[in-house]
């Protein structure tokens, strides 16, 4: 398997009114038993917390989700049956972490083990240096809140391709952390599992 697949480009001019995807946006726990489209999750991680502009000098690249600092402390892990990878934002592209299907680590509840897709979101805390950003308890604060603007966007999204989502928090983080390679300073904070609504 290669370790790196390019995505498609995001559909930015999908017609779908943002005042519909709120009033559609629920949490679904039932999936089609068929994997999600290329497009779909392409689609899908770019609106969670894709480059809306690209990094010029020493300035950071803009995203589709606002951080603490411009801190970009958030990844995206993606849980395929291919394997784990690692949403490369700049680059939108997935890199593999492990060869390995491992979603049904995506939560502890049974239902949740179907999902064609799992997100994980992880916050490196080591990435969030600004001085206001300096004792842990600012950090994990700010990590936590920025994780919720990232999830919201996979929500809108979802509800405006008719994807399910659903958001978990019943998760063996400490398992999922280590599956993943993570580093101390890497918190897995929430999993999100996708799939076509049945």
């Amino acid at each position: 398997m290669k370790k790196n697949i390019k995505l498609p480009e995001p559909q930015k001019d999908l017609d779908f009114p943002l005042m519909k995807a709120l009033e559609k946006r629920r949490s679904i726990r039932r999936w089609k038993d068929s994997p999600v489209s290329k497009q779909d999750l392409a689609n899908l991680l770019w609106a969670a917390c894709g480059v809306t502009k690209a990094k010029y000098g020493r300035v950071k690249c803009k995203r589709t989700a606002p951080s603490a600092c411009n801190s970009q402390e958030i990844r995206v892990y993606v849980l395929l049956k291919e394997g784990a990878f690692l949403y490369d934002e700049e680059t939108h592209s997935l890199r593999l972490i492990i060869e390995e299907d491992i979603r049904e680590k995506v939560g502890t509840q049974k239902m949740m083990k179907s999902a064609p897709v799992g997100l994980v979101l992880v916050a490196n805390l080591a990435r969030m240096k600004s001085p206001i950003l300096r004792n842990l308890e600012a950090q994990r604060f700010c990590a936590w809140v920025d994780t919720g603007y990232v999830s919201q966007n996979i929500y809108l999204y979802c509800a405006a391709a008719e994807l399910g989502t659903v958001v978990i928090s019943l998760v063996d983080r400490d398992k999922l952390h280590d599956l993943l390679k993570l580093k101390e300073e890497e918190k897995v904070v929430l999993t999100q599992a996708i799939g076509e609504i049945t």
